[in-house]
C-alpha cells in the first residue's frame, strides 16, 4: 500500500516538471521563430516596414502651369519705309506726315508700289472715327472695300501736314482685282485722274508730291467702288 502511493506522488511530481518544462519553451518559441538578424521589426504606433521598400520614396512634383509672362510685342513702324528710297525724312507736330525732300527714282513715280504689311505693320491705323493700335486694326477690320492713309506721325492717317516740295507716302487697301482709279483734287480747285489698271488685292503704296501750298483731296475707286478721302494740308 506503501509503495502504491509513493509511486503516485513521484508520477505526479515528474508530470508537473513536465509542464514547467513545456511552457518554458512555448514562451522561448513565442519569442524566437521566424526571427532573422536585421527583419523589420513593428513598432506600436509606427506604420509597418513593407519588405523591398527604400526609405526615401520619390514624391511627384507640382509645377505650376507654363503661362507666357513676355507679352507680345507690338509692331512699331520702322525708320525707313520698306521700299522707300534714301533722303531726308522727318516729322513734327501733331499729325504731320512723314516726308522726304528727296525725290524718289523716277521709277517710283506715278506708279503704285507693293506695300510688304508683314515686315512693316504701322503702329496705328485710323478707322471708324480713332487711331487703333495694328493689332487692333487688323481684327476689326472688315477689308472688303478700298481705303487710303498718309502715313503720319501718328500712324496711318486719314490727315496730315507737310511742307511744299516734299514727298509723302500714300498707303492703300486694294480689297480684291479690279481697275483702280485715283482722283486728286488740287488746291486751286482742278482735279487730275490716273487710272492705274487691274491691280491684285493687297496694301499699296504711292508718293504724293507738294507741289504748291494749300489743300489737297485724294480718293481711290477700285472697280467703281470708292474709298474713304485723305486730306493733305501743304505749307
Amino acid at each position: 500500500m506503501r509503495y502504491s502511493i509513493q509511486k503516485s506522488l513521484l508520477f505526479l511530481c515528474i508530470l508537473c516538471l513536465g509542464i514547467s518544462l513545456s511552457g518554458t519553451v512555448a514562451a522561448q518559441s513565442d519569442q524566437t521563430y521566424g526571427a532573422y538578424p536585421g527583419a523589420p521589426t513593428t513598432a506600436i504606433g509606427q506604420p509597418v516596414a513593407t519588405v523591398g521598400a527604400y526609405p526615401t520614396q520619390p514624391t511627384p512634383t507640382s509645377y505650376p502651369p507654363t503661362t507666357p509672362t513676355t507679352p507680345i510685342p507690338t509692331p512699331t513702324t520702322p525708320s525707313t519705309v520698306v521700299g522707300a528710297y534714301p533722303g531726308t525724312m522727318s516729322s513734327a507736330g501733331t499729325v504731320t506726315a512723314l516726308y522726304y525732300v528727296q525725290a524718289p527714282p523716277v521709277t517710283q513715280q506715278n506708279v503704285l508700289l507693293t506695300y510688304n504689311i508683314q515686315t512693316a505693320p504701322p503702329t496705328a491705323v485710323y478707322y471708324s472715327g480713332s487711331y487703333m493700335p495694328w493689332t487692333s486694326f487688323y481684327q476689326v477690320f472688315p477689308a472688303n472695300s478700298p481705303a487710303l492713309w498718309v502715313s503720319s506721325s501718328a500712324g496711318w492717317s486719314w490727315y496730315a501736314t507737310c511742307p511744299v516740295g516734299s514727298w509723302v507716302q500714300e498707303l492703300i487697301y486694294v480689297p480684291v482685282t479690279g481697275a483702280m482709279k485715283l482722283y486728286e483734287l488740287h488746291p486751286d480747285g482742278t482735279t487730275t485722274y490716273q487710272n492705274y489698271g487691274f491691280t491684285s488685292p493687297g496694301y499699296k503704296y504711292r508718293w504724293f508730291y507738294a507741289a504748291t501750298p494749300g489743300r489737297y483731296i485724294d480718293m481711290i475707286t477700285v472697280s467703281d467702288n470708292p474709298s474713304n478721302y485723305l486730306t493733305i494740308d501743304v505749307a
